[in-house]
C-alpha cells in the first residue's frame, strides 16, 4: 500500500513538472511575403501599440525583447525601437500590435496557484518597407506561458511572441536575400 501511493505521489509530480516545462508559441494566420522589388532589411524599427488599453510595461517589453532578440540574430545591421530612428531611407518597419492578453503576475502565481490559470499573449504583426510604405507581410503571434495553468506568468507569455515575430522576420530575411 505504501508503494502504491508513494508511486502515484511521483507519477502526479512528474505530470505536473513535465506541464510546466515547456511554454508554447505560435504563428497564425500568416500572409505570404510580399515583395515586388528589392526590400533592405538593413535597418529595423520596432513599434509596439496596444488595442487594449493600460498595457504600457508589457508593450515595452515587448518591444526591448524583439529588439535584442533581432540583434542577437547579427542578421540585421541596425534594430532599434526608437521612434526617432525614422530618418533612414530604406528599411523594415515592425508594427505589433497587443490584441489580447492574460496577465499572469508572481503574486497572482503564489496565491492562486493553477487557478491563475496560464498566461496568453495575442500580438498582431505587420511587416512593412520603410521607403514605400508597402506591407511585406502580416501575422499573428501567440505566446503562452507553461502548457499547464500551474506554471508561468505573463513575462513568459510575452517572451514567446517575441520569439515568434523574430523567428517570422528572419524567414523574411531569408526570403529576400539574393
Amino acid at each position: 500500500m505504501k508503494s502504491l501511493l508513494r508511486t502515484a505521489a511521483v507519477q502526479l509530480c512528474l505530470l505536473i513538472l513535465a506541464g510546466c516545462a515547456t511554454p508554447s508559441g505560435v504563428v497564425r494566420n500568416s500572409s505570404p511575403v510580399i515583395i515586388g522589388k528589392a526590400v533592405s532589411l538593413d535597418f529595423i524599427r520596432v513599434e509596439t501599440t496596444s488595442a487594449v488599453g493600460g498595457l504600457a510595461a508589457e508593450q515595452q517589453l515587448l518591444s526591448d525583447l524583439i529588439v535584442s532578440e533581432l540583434r542577437e540574430t547579427q542578421l540585421f545591421s541596425s534594430v532599434s525601437g526608437n521612434p526617432a530612428d525614422t530618418n533612414q531611407a530604406a528599411g523594415t518597419k515592425i508594427t505589433a500590435e497587443i490584441k489580447a492578453i492574460h496577465n499572469v503576475s508572481d503574486e497572482a502565481r503564489t496565491w492562486a496557484g493553477a487557478l491563475a490559470g496560464q498566461a496568453q499573449i495575442l500580438v498582431q504583426v505587420t511587416v512593412t518597407d520603410l521607403s514605400s510604405g508597402s506591407q511585406i507581410e502580416s501575422f499573428a503571434a501567440e505566446g503562452r506561458s507553461g502548457k499547464s495553468a500551474f506554471a508561468g506568468i505573463t513575462d513568459e507569455a510575452i517572451q514567446q511572441a517575441a520569439a515568434q515575430i523574430v523567428a517570422e522576420v528572419v524567414k523574411i530575411n531569408a526570403a529576400t536575400a539574393p
